[in-house]
């Protein structure tokens, strides 16, 4: 691949190199259009021919469409997809804390390890039952955000790279990945749900014991360890690790995926249990996009197969299933023996395993038990059985799992990340956030340091009640998608239950609220009360502070909802303290696609100020508890949040805190709901 430094992708100018492997090149650049750096990945194509290379390029474009669908805190964001001189590119967010690889070498307390991990396994539970597997899941795989967060990126690239698709003798093709992390069903180019758990196990062995499961010089030798040779125990290599988490990572990494986790829920619920010292219940899976119905057969896909198109048949689902790029792995091998070089790093299998050895490795393989590669017994899993589904988006689903000998589930799953459900009474979409801790708040230094993007007379006193910043558990709930619109309002109204707003008009309309045009608009001039009284009326409540703060920056720190990028007029509606205001009012609820929160909710940056239900205490933060804090008991003023159209990029930060007398009403504020589950 010709080096492109210095040079451009479309609006991406290319910065420096950050590292290169046989079939990617990851790049610092800067998005000249956003003013700010990204990750751009430059797949690697000069040795396909070109009839192989026109089916490639349609196949990335698909993969990227659906890789750039997938949004979840804890998942590296694909931006933006391109081609370059016949060579594909994704764009994803920059993040420059490192990688989980950096920081491995010696065994990790298993409560540290599994905090960390947990996010990760929440965000792949989330991308399967978005209909995504990862196919890589690795240390290098998983970032470190600057104030520490996990977040997997090159979701799908295994998938994406293996550009030679083709059927070999084998009649399967063995797929890309990693050796010492791959499952053992996935050598034979068949991946699932269960493939991830598997590897992700494998990630978690090595952070407790300092050592991968299964080394070798070479992957047939890989190979050959996992099917003739039981996993080490990681207890002889983690002193002090409970007899309850050894467990946990021995049904992960079992070498049947009939006897692993059914889903990557269930997985995180045993993690999360470890944690907290309970036993683990079931986690259902979450609601999947549309909350459509249906039949879903448990089976594992073959590689070649995209999961959005594959049918309901070759789903790989068992019933209970309920920002940028690191360095990329080692080179390819361009050898042209038999076997690879001793680098164990990132290979396109099919490039060197004869049929004559994969028969004897499958054949090794299959003697240490009925079904490893897919070959077994029918039985709950990705190797067959029926599993039935019936998915419905309410606030209060319930699940219930039966297991017979001909494996069969229903179950009404409860929500994920991405479920909405419409409330009835006034037809509001609301978005799900689970539960989960967030570190809220900001120190001094860093709000500073973000206001100083956006204007040059920050002062540090303007910062102090978000201070200190704290971790919070959250319980889960439901969160309005935009802000309450003058048409929902005046349904309310109607009943005789909300006083109209206090007055009528906005910034530059005479007739703003009671006039069809502005029905989608945000209802202004509602004081605390008349906010809350509708939130009631509704049949929710206004949101706490934290709850406000966690749907708005998500889980990884962010500065604004859509991430660290000052806000522009294509991201929300505010007043620019450089330039022009975006509106000089309010506009149209839900306008800003790009501006979303990573729980896809609009607008909590800019257009109105919003209320939430606590009182508003500078110096709250001191003596605020770490679970469901609810702000203090008594107080003046009310707290309000996300700034407004009137405000400049600092009022608009996530972290930004303000108070209002509860009796005020103006402009510039309106209010969302929340509900519990």
């Amino acid at each position: 691949m010709s080096n492109l430094l210095n040079q451009s992708l479309g609006r991406y100018h290319i910065l420096e190199q950050l590292g290169e492997g046989g079939m990617a090149t990851v790049y610092k650049a800067y998005d000249t259009r956003l003013e700010t750096d990204v990750a751009v990945k430059v797949i690697r194509t000069e040795n396909l021919a070109p009839s192989v290379l026109e089916r490639a390029l349609k196949r990335f474009e698909r993969e990227a469409k659906a890789l750039a669908r997938l949004t979840h805190p804890n998942i590296v964001k694909v931006t933006d997809y391109g081609e370059h001189e016949g060579k594909p590119y994704l764009v994803m967010v920059y993040l420059p804390g490192g990688t989980l690889k950096q920081r491995l070498g010696k065994p990790i307390p298993w409560q540290e390890a599994a905090r960390l991990l947990l996010p990760i396994a929440e965000a792949l539970d989330f991308a399967h039952s978005q209909n995504m597997i990862h196919r890589d899941v690795k240390p290098s795989n998983i970032l470190l955000t600057e104030r520490g967060q996990p977040m997997l990126t090159d979701f799908g690239i295994a998938k994406i790279l293996d550009l030679e698709e083709t059927q070999d003798l084998t009649g399967t093709g063995v797929g890309v990945g990693t050796p010492e992390y791959m499952a053992p069903e996935q050598w034979t180019g068949k991946a699932s749900a269960l493939s991830d758990q598997y590897s992700l196990g494998v990630v978690l062995y090595e952070m407790l014991t300092g050592r991968k499961p299964y080394t070798a010089d070479t992957p047939a030798a890989i190979l050959l360890k996992q099917a003739t040779e039981p996993l080490p125990r990681p207890g002889q290599f983690a002193r002090d690790l409970p007899e309850k988490v050894e467990k946990i990572l021995l049904k992960a990494l079992a070498k049947n995926p009939e006897d692993r986790y059914p889903s990557m829920g269930g997985f995180a619920a045993a993690l999360e249990s470890a944690l907290s010292g309970t036993t683990a219940a079931a986690r259902p899976q979450p609601a999947r996009p549309g909350g459509q119905k249906g039949d879903t057969q448990a089976t594992i896909v073959q590689e070649g197969t995209t999961l959005r198109e594959a049918p309901a048949s070759a789903l790989p689902f068992s019933p209970d299933i309920p920002k940028t790029a690191g360095q990329k792995e080692a080179a390819r091998g361009k050898t042209t023996s038999v076997l690879p070089p001793k680098s164990t790093g990132e290979v396109n299998w099919r490039k060197w395993i004869p049929i004559g050895l994969l028969v004897v490795l499958l054949g090794a393989a299959l003697s240490i038990g009925n079904g490893l590669l897919g070959l077994g017994k029918q039985g709950i899993g990705p190797l067959g059985g029926l599993a039935t589904s019936t998915a419905t988006q309410t606030p209060t689903p319930t699940a219930t799992a039966t297991n017979t000998t001909t494996p069969t589930a229903t179950f009404t799953p409860t929500p994920g990340i991405g479920s909405t459900w419409t409330r009835p009474k006034d037809g509001m979409a609301m978005m799900f956030v689970p539960a989960g801790a967030f570190t809220m708040g900001n120190t001094v230094e860093q709000a500073l340091a973000d206001c100083q993007k956006v204007r040059a007379d920050c002062q540090k006193n303007w910062f102090s009640d978000e201070e200190p910043p704290h971790l919070v558990e959250l319980d889960s709930y439901w969160m309005d998608q935009t802000e309450v619109t003058n048409a929902m309002y005046a349904l309310c109204v109607k009943a005789g239950i909300c006083i109209p707003p206090q007055q009528k008009n906005s910034s530059t309309h005479d007739d703003y609220y009671g006039n069809s045009v502005y029905d989608n608009f945000p209802v202004i001039h509602v004081n605390w009360g008349q906010a809350n009284t509708y939130c009631e009326w509704a049949g929710g409540r206004l949101p706490t502070e934290a709850e406000w703060e966690k749907a708005a920056r998500g889980m990884d720190g962010r500065v604004y909802p859509w991430g660290d990028t000052p806000p522009t007029c294509s991201l929300t509606n505010f007043d620019p303290y450089s330039g022009n205001a975006c509106k000089g009012d309010t506009t149209e609820a839900g306008s800003y696609e790009n501006g979303k929160s990573p729980y896809g909710i609009y607008d909590m940056a800019g257009n109105v100020w919003e209320w939430v239900a606590d009182w508003y205490d500078s110096s709250y933060y001191s003596t605020s508890p770490s679970n469901n804090p609810q702000g203090p008991a008594s107080g003046e003023y009310r707290a309000v949040r996300g700034g407004s159209w009137g405000n400049d990029g600092y009022g608009l930060r996530s972290a930004d805190r303000n108070g209002r007398d509860p009796s005020n009403s103006n402009d510039v504020l309106g209010f969302r709901c929340a509900l519990s589950p």
